[in-house]
């Protein structure tokens, strides 16, 4: 890694969202760079004085409130019907990767040219549901590919076009799982967490979130997960909150969210 590259990966690294092997390379770097090394000293010096703040801890009814209006949305788009989702879609594919964009630019293409077929005829309402389906796809297609980006921002980008998906196929609910479960950055399984919530409809979703929990070393992540698991009234998870109480390696502050999950949802 150069100089460049190394400044740039600094604050990823303090924040604890990097491969392993990435951060060996940073650090076999800051031995060898004193300008390097000063500047980490700099911003671990930063880093650790922000630490010393106390977070602000939000209510419950913050992500409940949050899941209510997430879902809101989506109705909103399934009620905008195609044209609506193309238009968003449009909008969120400038940042991905050329082929991509060379995908989501044809489709684009033969949007306008179907558009124009189905204003000079009538009946063809199938055919404009086709090309509904395909946009849905198309999406999906997009959301896999930036998942599986070495960047986290890029897989954070990718989760985000899960809230267009009407109709996720199992390939991307598994994605969405596996990262929740194995992503290196916690910001990526926070924000799996609330993609999930849109199909928590699924039984084998609410099942595979319950399981989650026990898998979580991030108090974020697991306090997300215990809210969200309350908010869909999952009894099924009340064993599983149980079981963190008596985790003498989960810190208090999760212990008392599972606690009063607990009573709401038994």
């Amino acid at each position: 890694m150069k100089c460049e590259e190394i400044r740039k990966n600094i604050p990823e690294w303090l924040a604890g969202g990097m491969h392993e092997a990435d951060a060996a390379r940073i650090q076999e770097h800051l031995h060898s760079c004193s300008s390097c090394w000063q500047e980490w000293q700099e911003l671990q010096e930063t880093w650790s004085r922000l630490g010393i703040l106390r977070d602000e801890q939000p209510g419950p009814e913050l992500r409940r409130d949050f899941y209510q209006a997430l879902a809101a949305a989506q109705k909103d788009l399934a009620a905008g019907g195609w044209r609506g989702r193309l238009r968003l879609l449009v909008s969120a594919w400038r940042p991905a990767a050329p082929a991509l964009r060379l995908a989501a630019a044809s489709l684009v293409v033969a949007a306008a040219l179907g558009t124009g077929f189905f204003a000079g005829s009538r009946g063809h309402g199938g055919k404009v549901e086709r090309l509904s389906r395909e946009v849905d796809s198309l999406q999906q297609q997009m959301t896999l590919s930036l998942l599986s980006q070495p960047s986290a921002s890029a897989r954070l980008q990718g989760i985000s076009l899960t809230s267009r998906v009407q109709e996720p196929d199992p390939a991307l609910i598994a994605a969405l799982l596996h990262a929740l479960d194995n992503d290196p950055s916690v910001n990526v399984r926070l924000s799996a967490v609330d993609a999930l919530y849109l199909f928590s409809g699924r039984p084998e979703v609410k099942t595979a979130l319950t399981a989650s929990l026990a898998r979580q070393a991030s108090p974020l992540v697991q306090i997300a997960l215990i809210d969200l698991l309350v908010s869909l009234k999952e009894k099924q998870a009340a064993a599983a909150l149980k079981s963190l109480l008596n985790d003498g390696k989960i810190i208090p502050e999760v212990q008392q969210r599972a606690q009063s999950g607990i009573r709401q949802i038994i």
